[in-house]
């Protein structure tokens, strides 16, 4: 059994002694120290950090370890292969992370491996070529010096304060690390990597440069019983984080402790540094330069520990780390914020009853967060809300931070010129809390709103021929004067009017005249009348059409048909004989009856019905003669016409026979018989 692990342990010490580690960028995450072997009851000390082998199961199958530090404390109890994250498994926050190797029984010992994830201290570091440069202050005096580059590869020389000194060729897009060697047995490997970004030949490169969040080299194992005269082992305070958020240049943070309030005041902040005063008001008790993300420093004289886990310069600010005995109380920050508003409109001019989308922006410039905002949108008069929202409530707005658009729509109702309005904000801040006043601001207002309308357009159209009408007749070759009359109605001529007005007619071939007539402009209330003639070129039943093509306030074009606004006949009139059959009016009866039966061979039966019909219409009487007087009467008119009938056709015979006569002058002798019929006639 302990061939194996000798020859384990053999490994490991081999692997810890080499320097230089060739793998690409993405694969350096961690840098660590292995073969750390502890007896039950040893620790092993990093820096401000202590890993306790405090106890083990009966069967020594698992072990109890506690890790110590500035964030507090951690224990827990861990098999072979197991490990514990310190102060968190979370890789952003994570500072250690102790690993079991193996565990041994007989000997009551742990081998462990503590790890530390790396972290960027230079990020796109220009550096010319025969350039040499350290770590900063708080870090080994490990010095770098670009030597050569080409346009693949960069050259870097590496001194460590043990008077090593190493040579790096990195290809661009990879990265080299450096072990530091810790003491004769333990070296921390890959606590420097350096990872070439860009290299111009000849003239340097662009590099980002690694180093492990516990940058620590002071390494101390210590064994029960075990003690240093000269360095004696100092345990560490219990402390708790007391402070982990923003703090602006000039601003400082009150802590009290034991009747003393410390300030700890941000002197200035430049990228990944930042410097930081710790004072009371009667003395100065440090003045640090800190590196973001590196491990906390304790303050001289004070039960603190003090660092800086990132830098913003571009707000001039720090995010602050304090840790300090937990009965230390920090006084906050009272910090304003100073919330602004805008609001745009897309489009500004519009068309009655189109929508126009609003945006609202509000911003935080101040230091201070902003609570329970409410941002009220403006809907002035001869707008309708379109959109489901006019206001919007948010809980918290950070400080240097915008909110997303807040959009709604608004519809007009209206023509005009308006003004929307300004955005109301209320707010409160820190400071505001303590007095409970709420904040309230404006936005500037959104002016100059334009609504426009089309008026409601109409044609009449009149044709001239003799006489103005819409439906008219002419010859081939007619003249024709067409007047048009173009109208809009009521408004306000200033935001309701059409422009560039073209009238189109539409004529059969029949016709001839203009068939494009510009109009122009055309506002509300306003008429035009154009006159065209028309020369009518063949006969047809010509059908004139009208179409006008616009533009609306807006620059839109439209188009409007109206249709057949007049007809031109010129086919000629046809004669047509129809026969009308005529009554005699009541009071011309009785004289048309007896004309009638007058000019009858046989007028008995017509007589008979006549008086079947006007029988009924006739008063009654007592008088019995009565019926036989009328039927005399009619039988008399009926004897006279036939009388008058028979005389009428006699004297036709006579001119007719005396026409004759008269035809044969200076003639033969009549014959006797010849003149007896003309006696006898």
């Amino acid at each position: 059994m302990r061939k194996p692990v000798a020859l384990i342990l053999i490994v490991l010490l081999s692997l810890s002694m080499l320097h230089i580690h060739r793998v690409s960028a993405s694969e350096i995450k961690y840098a660590s120290i292995t073969g750390i072997s502890l007896p039950l009851g040893g620790s092993v000390q990093l820096g401000p950090y202590t890993v306790k082998f405090t106890d083990a199961s009966l069967t020594w199958d698992s072990v109890y370890l506690t890790v110590e530090g500035p964030d507090g404390q951690m224990s827990a109890v861990l098999k072979v292969g197991g490990s514990l994250a310190y102060p968190s498994s979370d890789p952003t926050k994570m500072l250690l992370n102790v690993s079991v190797l193996w565990i041994r029984s007989d000997t009551k010992s742990v081998l462990l491996t503590i790890s530390s994830p790396l972290t960027k201290l230079y990020s796109d570091k220009a550096i010319p070529v025969g350039t040499e440069f350290s770590l900063p202050s708080g870090f080994p005096p490990i010095k770098i010096k670009l030597v050569s580059t080409s346009d693949t590869d960069a050259t870097f020389t590496v001194t460590m304060p043990y008077g090593a000194t190493y040579t790096l060729e990195i290809p661009k897009g990879e990265s080299r690390s450096i072990s530091y060697k810790l003491d004769e047995i333990h070296t921390y490997v890959n606590y420097l990597s350096i990872e070439v970004l860009n290299t111009t030949k000849n003239s340097g490169a662009v590099i980002n440069l690694y180093v492990p969040r516990v940058a620590s080299t002071t390494l101390k194992i210590t064994t029960p019983g075990e003690t240093n005269p000269e360095n004696p082992i100092t345990p560490v305070v219990k402390t708790t984080l007391l402070y982990d958020d923003i703090i602006y240049v000039g601003e400082r943070l009150p802590v009290k402790y034991n009747g003393t309030t410390y300030y700890f005041k941000l002197l200035s902040v430049i990228p990944d540094m930042a410097r930081v005063e710790v004072y009371t008001a009667n003395e100065t008790y440090a003045n640090y330069t800190l590196e973001a993300g590196d491990v906390p420093k304790a303050v001289p004289g004070t039960p603190f520990l003090v660092a800086i886990s990132k830098t913003q310069p571009d707000y001039k600010r720090a995010v602050l780390k304090v840790y300090g005995p937990i009965e230390a109380q920090v006084i906050p920050i009272l910090r304003s914020a100073k919330v602004v508003a805008n609001i745009t409109a897309v489009p500004k001019k519009v068309l009655l009853g189109q929508d126009i989308v609003l945006s609202i922006g509000v911003e935080n410039l101040g230091r201070g967060d902003a609570y329970k905002l409410n941002v009220a949108a403006p809907i002035p008069n001869g707008f309708q809300l379109v959109s489901m929202t006019k206001s919007w409530q948010i809980n918290n707005l950070p400080a240097f931070t915008k909110l997303p658009m807040l959009v709604y729509v608004l519809r007009p109702t209206k023509v005009g010129k308006f003004d929307i309005g300004k955005v109301l904000v209320t707010y409160y801040d820190d400071q505001s809390l303590e007095t409970g006043k709420m904040k309230t601001v404006y936005s500037a207002p959104l002016t100059d709103i334009e609504v426009y309308a089309v008026p409601k357009l109409s044609l009449n159209a009149l044709a001239y021929n003799g006489t103005w009408s819409n439906y008219v007749t002419a010859k081939v070759n007619d003249t024709i004067t067409l007047a048009l009359t173009l109208q809009a109605s009521k408004g306000d001529p200033a935001y309701e009017f059409i422009k560039n007005a073209t009238l189109i007619l539409s004529y059969p071939k029949s016709l001839k005249g203009q068939s494009v007539i510009n109009l122009g402009t055309i506002r509300a209330g306003e008429t035009k009348t154009v006159k065209v003639p028309l020369r009518v070129m063949d006969e047809n039943l010509s059908l004139v059409k009208a179409t006008l093509r616009y533009l609306d306030p807006l620059g839109n074009q439209h188009e409007l048909s109206f249709g057949t606004v007049a007809t031109i006949n010129s086919v000629p009139p046809e004669v047509v004989v129809k026969t009308v059959k005529v009554w005699p009016k009541p009071e011309e009866l009785p004289a048309y009856i007896n004309q009638t039966l007058a000019n009858v061979d046989n007028a008995t039966p017509i007589a008979e019905q006549i008086l079947d019909v006007v029988s009924p219409y006739v008063p009654k009487k007592s008088n019995p003669w009565k019926p036989l007087a009328v039927i005399f009467i009619i039988v008399t008119l009926v004897l006279a016409g036939v009388s008058y009938n028979y005389w009428r056709e006699l004297e036709a015979l006579k001119e007719k026979v005396l026409r004759k006569k008269q035809r044969r002058p200076g003639g033969l002798p009549k014959k006797e018989e010849e003149e007896s019929e003309i006696e006898l006639l």
